[in-house]
């Protein structure tokens, strides 16, 4: 509940409730801010998506993200993934993802442990097929925009056109 909302249930509803001799419900109204529970939480926003407190919770339990060392980390990886997606979108098509492809995709991502977790109902299966065949997509297109440089210098060159990337965002 926002501040504003609990300033009109304290100055509007509590008065009018205790002049019409309702003391239980006075009290109910005045310690509604106490007895509230976080569900989700917005964290950023990134290629015209959200990123929430869920997202960060269910890419980190499932092992979606490289690195799933902190909440941090998860959520800028989200972020950057968000980010990247919006620039596949606004590029030349790539060549559609095989289903032998997507398959590789999959053991990969079971052979990291994604399976065992998986174990949780936290994703359905569309939904991960979506998320898998996008993570084909942005390396297919990461080696069309960078696959001609040398392998120290494609490394660089990704991590400042990310930094672009995130500064024209405002997420930095």
């Amino acid at each position: 509940m926002s501040i504003f909302k609990r300033r009109v249930v304290r100055m509007v509803l509590v008065p009018v409730l205790g002049a019409l001799g309702v003391p239980a419900l006075v009290a109910a109204a005045a310690s509604t801010t106490a007895a509230q529970v976080e569900l989700d939480r917005i964290l950023s926003r990134a290629g015209g998506r959200i990123v929430t407190q869920s997202d960060v919770r269910q890419a980190r339990a499932l092992g979606l993200v490289d690195d799933t060392s902190s909440d941090e980390a998860v959520r800028r990886a989200l972020e950057d993934r968000w980010l990247i997606l919006n620039e596949i979108g606004r590029a030349a098509p790539l060549v559609p993802v095989s289903e032998a492809e997507l398959a590789a995709r999959r053991g990969e991502w079971e052979a990291g442990g994604g399976a065992g977790r998986a174990s949780v109902p936290m994703i359905g299966e569309a939904d991960l097929e979506t998320w898998l065949r996008d993570d084909l997509r942005i390396r297919a297109f990461l080696l069309r925009q960078f696959g001609g440089l040398p392998e120290g210098e494609r490394a660089r060159a990704q991590q400042e056109w990310m930094a672009r990337l995130r500064a024209r965002a405002e997420l930095d």
